[in-house]
């Protein structure tokens, strides 16, 4: 079987899993190395990540696995967007720009896309109607 290289982006508790060395984190990026895919994580996700604690040596590590993107003014709208488009048809009220930003990033890399998330209801409302999966780590 060929799998075609995907880009595949971390949320924040994927990339902490990915610090832990977590197995299904492992797993993706077994799967990444094997198909040629990139995994990427938006420097946003870092500032969530990061805390000042033993523990960020090994976020550290994980970052420089990854190809870390910086949110930029296109980013930033589209997150926007996409937040304001979620909460008008969300039920319950929770703040989703960490997470509308990370859609946002998913969608100007390469396609195919995977998103690697603890949340992924949240993540496949703000990506509704667009080519990208989220999946739950």
């Amino acid at each position: 079987m060929i799998v075609r290289p995907h880009s595949i982006l971390l949320d924040a508790e994927a990339l902490s899993a990915l610090a832990r060395g977590d197995r299904s984190m492992q797993a993706w990026a077994t799967f990444a190395k094997r198909s040629d895919s990139v995994i990427f994580a938006s420097c946003l996700t870092l500032a969530e990540v990061i805390d000042g604690t033993a523990r960020d040596v090994g976020v550290r590590r994980a970052a420089k696995a990854v190809r870390v993107l910086d949110v930029s003014s296109e980013i930033g709208y589209r997150a926007g967007q996409l937040r304001a488009s979620a909460a008008a048809s969300r039920r319950k009220h929770r703040d989703l720009t960490v997470d509308a930003v990370v859609a946002a990033t998913a969608l100007t890399l390469p396609t195919p896309v995977v998103v690697l998330t603890s949340d992924p209801e949240d993540l496949r409302l703000l990506l509704a109607g667009h080519d990208v999966r989220a999946e739950a780590i």
